[in-house]
């Protein structure tokens, strides 16, 4: 988002609203008047966007929250409203630097509907598959394993994921994301039973990766 549609943004409303549904559910960094908890339709969540700055390296990007069409499907969330001029100056160019400049993400409007029933527009941050950093699907043994390898600025990869899990858990029963879920039992497994070896009539055998996915689904 430029700096001129910042400008006219502020100019045109008193007070504006931003919807997380990653690290924004519980790490916003800005100042808001209040937050409603909420979805937005037409999307999923997934962990499709690479991160080389807060929750990965070049050498070793993390895996955060995008957004992917999916007109019957909802995505939970907090939407934060800003008031006031300077904080909303402050919100938006600090949220233009943080998705948009380091995350790679774009800014769209949505309908959010708030848990009272209310309506309102949001601003969202999402990435395409066009931007650099998209690292796109792969299967969730691999996934978790690229998450818990990597480390940013703001902290491991493994927190970022867990803590979203924790938090929607905690706040949002009406979510039943199933790719957010399943993904926190692979990462939670995989750091239980990393360098686990089995063992069968007195011969040790490794953990592999299909016996790996067989004790993860029973």
């Amino acid at each position: 988002m430029s700096n001129t549609v910042l400008e006219s943004l502020i100019d045109m409303e008193s007070s504006i609203w931003v919807f997380g549904y990653g690290s924004l559910t519980w790490k916003p960094n800005f100042i808001y008047k209040s937050k409603e908890i909420g979805f937005i339709h037409g999307y999923q969540r997934r962990f499709w966007q690479g991160n080389v700055t807060h929750r990965g390296t070049v050498n070793k990007p993390g895996r955060v929250a995008t957004l992917i069409r999916s007109e019957k499907d909802d995505v939970w969330g907090v939407a934060y409203e800003i008031a006031g001029r300077n904080h909303i100056l402050k919100a938006l160019s600090y949220l233009n630097k943080r998705e948009s400049k380091l995350g790679g993400y774009n800014t769209v409007v949505e309908n959010f509907f708030a848990r009272n029933k209310e309506t309102r527009k949001v601003l969202v941050y999402t990435a395409t598959t066009e931007n650099e950093h998209y690292l796109g699907p792969c299967n969730m043994a691999t996934m978790a394993t690229e998450i818990m390898s990597a480390n940013g600025e703001a902290g491991s990869n493994t927190e970022y994921v867990t803590r979203l899990a924790e938090y929607v858990r905690k706040h949002i029963p009406e979510e039943k994301d199933l790719h957010l879920f399943t993904l926190e039992k692979y990462i939670l497994y995989l750091t239980q039973r990393r360098n686990v070896t089995h063992r069968v009539n007195d011969t040790v055998i490794p953990l592999t990766y299909d016996r790996l996915i067989g004790e993860i689904r029973t």
